[in-house]
């Protein structure tokens, strides 16, 4: 099973088309390093994909790469700047090829600031077989049986009841 343990990485790279795929090789070994090698092809995948616009983008500014493991998902984002006034025409595209590829994904450009997310689920191992749980019981079965009625009044300091017989 994946630890629950919290991680995060984050690097800041000058744009060159031979940082994809170091930036790729860095990743998958961090992820091996986490223990999430399942993980580690659609990471690079996407984040080649991310790396690969903004080189294009953005020739003379840093790229941000960033990554959160909080157990259950892992995020990935990166982050880079382009020149006022430079169109992204690519973005729509490989923002749809990794819509494909992640279980959900995200961007924001703010003035000259894109960045651009996605994040992968942590899948159980095939092997790994889901137990059905046994569902709490609710509060009408978890109460006990009434107490018996008492038969002599004020027995165990419970009041006689009014009109009741003794």
């Amino acid at each position: 099973m994946h630890q629950a343990t919290p991680r995060y990485y984050h690097v800041t790279v000058r744009p060159a088309p031979e940082r994809v795929g170091q930036v790729q090789r860095i990743m998958a070994a961090h992820l091996r390093y986490w223990g999430l090698e399942r993980l580690t092809p659609s990471t690079t995948r996407g984040l080649g994909l991310l790396m690969e616009l903004a080189v294009q983008g953005s020739p003379d500014a840093r790229i941000e790469i960033e990554a959160w493991w909080n157990g259950q998902q892992l995020i990935n984002a990166v982050s880079y700047e382009t020149p006022v006034g430079a169109a992204a025409h690519e973005l729509p595209l490989r923002c749809s090829q990794i819509a494909e590829m992640s279980d959900g994904w995200g961007s924001c450009t703010r003035r000259a600031q894109h960045l651009v997310w996605f994040a992968l689920r942590s899948r159980i191992d095939d092997h790994e077989v889901l137990v059905a749980k046994r569902p709490a019981p609710t509060a009408s079965e978890a109460l006990g049986v009434p107490r018996a009625v008492l038969s002599r009044p004020g027995a165990d300091g419970v009041p006689a009841r009014a009109g009741a017989a003794s």
